[in-house]
């Protein structure tokens, strides 16, 4: 490469490295881009990830569809690198064969003949190791080599394996969103067995968060980007997953709770924290998780000051207050449950009340009359927030403007089913007091809840 095309190519390298969405980018796509750049600078004539699955078959994913024809000779080269590799590393070096970076990745020459044309390359492996340094495939490289472009190993060798190094960032990060994925799942099948409206609940708060974030990005507000709409839909996902660790008696309890009972409820932050803690969430997630009951006023669950309130946090309290006031719940009067719009206008109000109104809960308490909003539908000239920021409702606004019909729709089906669910629970096991007014007595944790 001459000087400008070592400048053009760094600063490709540099795009690929720093401006891709490895979120976003799929496998596929990102070995597309690799191609399009080593065709560029290296006439590169082939290239294949390969990857040896937990049943022991290797998969050869060809970078480009034109390369299928050099399948069978690359499988030929790579059993052969692979035997070599592993009896250098035993005999000749004496490292072991668990060493990820043996030496696999020295540049051969080799010929073949594709589509009835003989061809002369060069070509090499480089190993793609996980964040443990444990291999995880190979990238191959098979680069042109008598043309009227002199390869040189070197210089090439070098910038190949740079390009390897960042296709390796690349695959750990999806590595790990794949795993992160699994222990999601597995969350949320817990969740499920332990409580289905706990379950539905956060399926539903998933889907409004989903859509006013969509609309806040729509809006480009400079305080919520993409990474925050990201941070805050896996918040939605899991941010009752603490309920799991609260006792069905009084999770599950349809009568008044005491008021120990409720210090125990509002400890399900702190148990998602001490939970997700242990598997690496983003902390940007769990503070949104472990600060989804706080208020702007300071009256929540945790006491938080006002400036800890922003507008991803605003947006969870929001879908989370919205869904609670708009579902069945075994402890809930039907006529309390009311309608998307009604709710809305009803948490305005909430938002907007003077300080000595009635205090609004979207959440469970220990009075009867705190476990929904005031029944009244004037507005306070308030001009502090008592609960989130004032744009999180508008946000709101705007998409039931939208979708109020299907969510309308989707919302009185849910609370159909769990209704149904109850009366078939109590039919068939009538044994098990689930849904009666007597709960065997548990004990639950004593104290002020705990500051997370």
């Amino acid at each position: 490469m001459d000087q400008f095309k070592d400048i053009e190519f760094y600063e490709i390298l540099k795009e690929l490295y720093i401006d891709i969405d490895y979120y976003k980018t799929s496998l596929q796509d990102f070995l597309t881009r690799v191609d399009r750049i080593c065709q560029k600078f290296f006439h590169m004539k082939a290239g294949f990830f390969i990857q040896t699955d937990q049943q022991g078959q290797t998969h050869y994913l060809s970078f480009a569809a034109g390369y299928q024809p050099w399948e069978e000779r690359v499988r030929t080269l790579y059993s052969f690198k692979n035997q070599t590799s592993s009896y250098m590393a035993q005999n000749i070096l004496g490292i072991g064969d668990d060493l990820p970076h043996a030496p696999f990745c020295f540049p051969d020459e080799d010929q073949v003949i594709i589509n009835n044309q003989f061809i002369s390359f060069i070509y090499g492996f480089f190993p793609i190791c996980d964040a443990t340094s444990q291999r995880k495939g190979v990238l191959f490289f098979a680069c042109e080599k008598e043309t009227d472009y002199t390869f040189k190993v070197e210089n090439h060798w070098r910038d190949l394996y740079y390009i390897s190094k960042i296709f390796n960032k690349f695959l750990i990060f999806k590595l790990q969103a794949e795993h992160g994925q699994n222990i999601k799942k597995a969350f949320l099948k817990a969740l499920e067995a332990k409580d289905i409206y706990s379950y539905l609940h956060a399926d539903f708060v998933t889907k409004y968060v989903r859509a006013i974030s969509q609309k806040a990005l729509q809006e480009k507000d400079v305080n919520f980007q993409e990474e925050d709409a990201d941070n805050l839909i896996l918040a939605a996902e899991l941010h009752d997953i603490g309920k799991i660790s609260i006792p069905d008696g009084i999770l599950n309890k349809p009568g008044k709770i005491t008021e120990e009972e409720y210090r125990e409820i509002k400890r399900h932050p702190f148990y998602a924290y001490k939970l997700l803690d242990m598997v690496n969430i983003s902390p940007e997630v769990l503070r949104l998780i472990t600060n989804h009951h706080e208020r702007c006023d300071g009256m929540g669950y945790y006491h938080k000051s006002r400036r800890e309130i922003d507008l991803a946090l605003s947006i969870l309290i929001l879908a989370d207050c919205f869904d609670a006031m708009t579902s069945w719940r075994y402890y809930k009067p039907k006529e309390k449950i009311l309608s998307l719009t009604d709710a809305l206008q009803e948490f305005k109000y909430q938002n907007s009340a003077s300080p000595d109104s009635p205090s609004s809960s979207a959440g469970r308490s220990s009075s009867s009359s705190s476990s929904s909003f005031s029944s009244s539908s004037s507005f306070s000239s308030s001009s502090s927030p008592r609960i989130i920021l004032p744009i999180a409702i508008e946000l709101l606004e705007k998409c039931l403007e939208e979708n109020l019909e299907t969510w309308e729709k989707e919302s009185r089906e849910r609370n159909s089913s769990l209704e149904e669910l109850a009366r078939n629970w109590n039919k068939t096991f009538r044994e098990i007091p689930l849904y009666c007014q007597h709960f065997p007595e548990k004990k639950c944790l004593h104290g002020e809840p705990l500051e997370n």
